[in-house]
């Protein structure tokens, strides 16, 4: 496999209901366009629109996707962050109603190799990020 030039791209997203649908549009082009396989793309697609609705469900608006082809091994692997307004929530947070809060951490945690949050140091908020690799 002929990899390409280590590239990325940052998208910024409305807060509205269609904003994960779009993230998924965006990123099944992208991965298409650097030539990775169904492998990455169904599993990214999914990362990234749990991570963009949560941003949208749980945070002020400016909601910012990061897309980066990362390849540090032998096969690449895409690293998605999502960069929201709102107020940092730890792991912890979702922890106290499994039915109704927490499921996409869940869901994340089990499509992506690497996964966490940090708090953004530009602005107020947090960048959730995931790291897909092959699987």
């Amino acid at each position: 496999m002929t990899l390409p030039p280590a590239r990325s791209l940052t998208w910024s997203l409305p807060c509205t209901a269609d904003a994960p649908a779009r993230a998924r549009q965006i990123t099944r082009r992208l991965l298409h366009d650097w030539g990775l396989d169904d492998e990455y793309t169904c599993r990214t697609e999914a990362v990234v629109a749990e991570l963009v609705g949560n941003a949208i469900s749980h945070a002020r608006p400016g909601v910012r996707v990061t897309w980066r082809l990362v390849r540090d091994t032998e096969r690449p692997a895409v690293r998605v962050e999502v960069a929201d307004g709102g107020p940092a929530r730890s792991p912890a947070d979702t922890d106290r109603d499994p039915d109704e809060h927490g499921r996409g951490r869940r869901i994340v945690a089990a499509l992506a190799s690497r996964w966490g949050t940090s708090r953004r140091r530009d602005r107020p908020g947090c960048t959730y990020w995931a790291q897909i690799g092959p699987s």
